[in-house]
């Protein structure tokens, strides 16, 4: 076992990364507080770069802050078989990151990039609707008054300082996730409360055998930047994308600006190597070479909400979501839809089996829809759902011919007042 604040280095990654570098045997590092001998206002862990994890490594956080730098334009921990330029990652195991107290990870006051692919970046980057007829110079003259906006017109952008800048790219990609685990095997997250992350606040790609538990996030969307209502795309709690498997997720709260906890399984049919920019996947998506289903996933005790998505959301394009147990969800917000399966084709094509064998049951809400099938969904069960919003729905489904047995069982909703 080694402590971080044994170890020297010009920054704080440079210390976090000797104390890595050096550990012992058992392959534990412990990160407390900063020592304050070199800057006695600050007891806060200032990272510059992603902390990487190496095979057999568990980073135990002890009641300590870890902040990313206005200059990062990285992950809080990444696993070590991936990153820029890897096309191929390697499978890597024994990997952990467990808080103990109050562990928090937050994002840079000024990002230099947040949102996923999708996104444009720009800074300033207005989400009120008077300052965006203002400010949007990407949006045309005869459409700049509140009642002409569309959707996209504010949230087609997302804040960052690498604007324009010609050296960088001008999207969100895959460095901006808070933990980023890919091809990794027996592994765990806990114990973690994540600030204001820059994009989704965890994602695994192609992991097995793992648990994340006990993580509470907690965004701000739209978020102050110098007195500015700012507008911040696609800060997912925790996404399971494609060829995860056997991994339990438990005890998640707070709040977040899309999905809390999302399933993913988006099968691309364009090649992208792993470690390309422009792109929210750091593996490959050789499909003839990894797994593009998501299977065997136990999703349990989400006391959380989102500000702009749902609280569960199962989407499969091109692939298949299956043996999936989705047990107690407490939409702590009221919103559109807590639990959704499916979204029709949007993401790409959905098949008769692209999502089956599901267990939804113990959801409390206050949304107009407690559980929406939107998809394909067979051989499965929904049950013991509560929507305490008069007049709203337990469960509506958009075309019942998308449904292959399944079965509702004690669904309870609010007469309208």
């Amino acid at each position: 076992m080694v402590n971080v604040n044994d170890f020297c280095g010009k920054t704080d990654s440079d210390i976090i990364e000797n104390a890595i570098k050096h550990k012992e045997a058992d392959g534990i590092v412990i990160i407390p507080p900063r020592k304050a001998d070199v800057e006695p206002e600050r007891d806060f862990w200032l990272l510059d770069r992603a902390i990487l994890l190496p095979e057999n490594t568990t980073v135990i956080l002890q009641n300590c802050k870890l902040k990313l730098s206005d200059r990062c334009r990285d992950n809080f921990f990444r696993s070590a078989n991936c990153g820029m330029g890897i096309e191929f990652p390697e499978k890597i195991t024994n990997i952990h990151v467990r808080g103990e107290g109050l562990c928090v990870l937050e994002g840079a006051d000024h990002p230099r990039a947040t949102g996923d692919r999708t996104k444009t970046l720009h800074a300033p980057c207005p989400a009120r609707a008077e300052d965006v007829c203002q400010m949007a110079d990407w949006i045309p003259a005869e459409r700049r008054t509140p009642d002409k906006l569309q959707f996209m017109d504010i949230h087609g952008h997302t804040y960052g300082t690498d604007a324009l800048n010609p050296e960088e790219s001008q999207y969100g990609d895959w460095r901006g996730i808070g933990v980023l685990f890919a091809n990794a095997e027996y592994f765990s997250i806990s114990g973690l409360k994540i600030v204001n992350q820059h994009c989704w606040g965890i994602s695994l790609e192609a992991c097995s055998k793992g648990r994340v538990e006990k993580i509470d996030f907690s965004v701000n969307k739209p978020r102050v930047i110098d007195g500015m209502y700012t507008n911040i795309e696609n800060q997912d709690g925790i996404d399971i994308r494609n060829g995860c498997h056997d991994i339990v997720i438990s005890d998640i709260t707070g709040r977040t600006g899309d999905d809390v906890v999302a399933l993913t399984a988006i099968a691309g049919p364009d090649y992208k190597p792993g470690g390309s920019l422009e792109n929210t996947h750091v593996m490959h998506n050789d499909w003839t070479k990894r797994e593009a289903d998501i299977h065997d996933i136990v999703i349990r005790n989400v006391v959380a909400h989102s500000q702009m998505c749902f609280a569960v959301r199962l989407l499969a394009a091109r692939d298949s979501i299956y043996n999936v147990v989705v047990d107690g969800v407490i939409d702590t917000a009221g919103a559109g839809t807590t639990v959704l399966l499916g979204d029709g084709g949007i993401y790409g094509e959905e098949y008769p089996d692209s999502i089956r064998n599901i267990s939804v049951s113990n959801v409390v809400c206050n949304s107009n829809t407690a559980v929406k099938v939107s998809g394909y969904v067979s051989d499965s069960v929904i049950s013991n759902i509560v929507n305490q919003k008069p007049g709203g729905s337990a469960v509506s489904v958009v075309n019942e011919n998308y449904l292959k047995n399944v079965t509702t069982d004690n669904l309870v909703t609010v007469a309208k007042q």
